[in-house]
């Protein structure tokens, strides 16, 4: 047989099996939690729609301490939540207690200014402060966000004011690709370029607006995670009926969090878990809102984290309210919160995050050691200190189901026997 038929026939195969493929997808509702889910959908197509379910997410901390009256953005990092105080306060972060109203460490910038800082996030190695909120009348054109290397902060008993020093602060510049140039002033919370939630997911920037205008959410991405001045082009954006105020995503899942709350009314607030989404989008996969409550029980809501692949905590700031003619004062408040009732498949996670043996219980977050045997449906994420390993000295099996995931750039040594099955 010839060879340019040999090709031919290759060709028509690999056009009928590719064929077949996008043939037998069935697109529909995948997730079980929906009242619509279609046991026999192949492909998400983004269509669930779920009953109204109500959450109020329990208190930890009340009050937080009072240097914090403005907290505005959270971020679980190095086993310890880290937050600051937004528009106007001094600018550094600080190391907190999720037990008492303690701060345990205050980390400041050498050189920045904290214009409206509005969320932070940490890719394992780096923060990224997002010195970004655009309400005051929507013109900045100083959009920024301040990286530095998590390891250039030390211990916090003995350190516990320290500075990080200029030159290891990166600063990433960006102007919003729809937005004209130079801004044009829009006046007070009258701005579609406002935003305050922010990640960092595959060496990028991810951004989500927050829209006075039309209430909903722009998805923008900042194609770098390296110092620089970029444009910051949107991807989709999400009817929200609300502000979107924060955002953070778990660790080695892929589910993200939007929090937020009504600029009218009583300020009802609520949060939208995206999940099963592809592409790169956020967007198109399932998206379920909870109803959380109002400003007389969560105040002004906006620092949100995950703490690991399913618990979670949400920060608001002091707020006064005059609700019926009556001033009122509500305090600023840590708060948690779960999500495995509300999200299907969310694994059990457990997260090495010190330096040594995998069978020490303090090298685990929280104390939680993986146990000898773990059902399906487990993650477990190696993310040693930066400069330690985790060593694996005993024998262990992986389940089908689950899955370890060691953070990029970290150390997983084998001493003992792993199984994957």
């Amino acid at each position: 047989m010839k060879a340019h038929t040999l090709k031919s026939i290759f060709i028509i195969l690999l056009v009928v099996f590719c064929y077949n493929d996008v043939y037998n997808q069935v697109p529909g509702c995948t997730d079980p939690m929906a009242n619509n889910f279609n046991s026999l959908a192949t492909v998400n197509d983004g269509s669930c729609s779920y009953n109204n379910t109500s959450y109020t997410p329990p208190v930890k901390v009340d009050p937080v301490n009072s240097i914090l009256a403005e907290t505005s953005g959270l971020q679980w990092a190095g086993n310890f939540l880290w937050t600051f105080n937004d528009s106007g306060g001094e600018a550094a972060i600080y190391r907190i207690d999720t037990i008492s109203n303690t701060i345990l460490q205050k980390v400041s910038l050498q050189g920045a200014s904290n214009i409206d800082w509005e969320d932070i996030a940490f890719d394992g190695f780096n923060f990224y402060i997002g010195d970004f909120g655009n309400n005051s009348n929507g013109a900045r054109a100083d959009l920024k966000i301040y990286k530095f290397p998590f390891s250039a902060i030390p211990e916090p008993i003995s350190n516990p004011d320290v500075i990080i020093a200029a030159a290891q602060i990166s600063i990433i510049n960006f102007t919003y690709s729809d937005q004209p140039q130079p801004p044009v002033p829009s006046g007070g919370n009258n701005t579609k370029f406002d935003c305050e939630a922010m990640i960092v997911d595959g060496g990028k920037i991810h951004l989500f607006s927050k829209n006075w205008v039309d209430l909903n959410s722009t998805h923008y991405v900042i194609e770098s995670v390296m110092a620089g001045t970029y444009i910051a082009m949107p991807l989709e954006t999400l009817v929200t009926n609300f502000l979107v105020t924060a955002a953070d995503k778990t660790v080695g899942d892929k589910v993200i969090a939007l929090l937020g709350y009504q600029v009218s009314g009583l300020a009802n607030h609520f949060m939208f878990l995206l999940s099963d989404y592809s592409g790169g989008y956020y967007f198109n996969g399932n998206k379920r809102k909870l109803d959380l409550p109002n400003v007389t029980v969560m105040a002004q809501a906006e620092g949100i984290c995950f703490k690991n692949g399913h618990y979670g905590y949400i920060s608001n700031e002091r707020v006064m309210r005059t609700i019926g003619g009556i001033p009122f004062t509500f305090t600023q408040k840590l708060r948690s919160f779960d999500i495995r009732n509300f999200v299907s498949n969310v694994p059990v996670t457990y997260i090495f995050t010190g330096n040594g043996n995998w069978n020490v219980p303090s090298n685990w977050s929280d104390l939680a050691m993986p146990p000898a045997t773990i059902t399906t449906s487990t993650l477990i994420f190696v993310d040693p200190l930066p400069v330690g390993s985790c060593i694996l000295n005993i024998p262990y099996t992986i389940p089908t189901g689950s899955s370890i995931m060691i953070h990029e750039g970290k150390h997983f040594v084998i001493q003992g026997d792993l199984s994957l099955q």
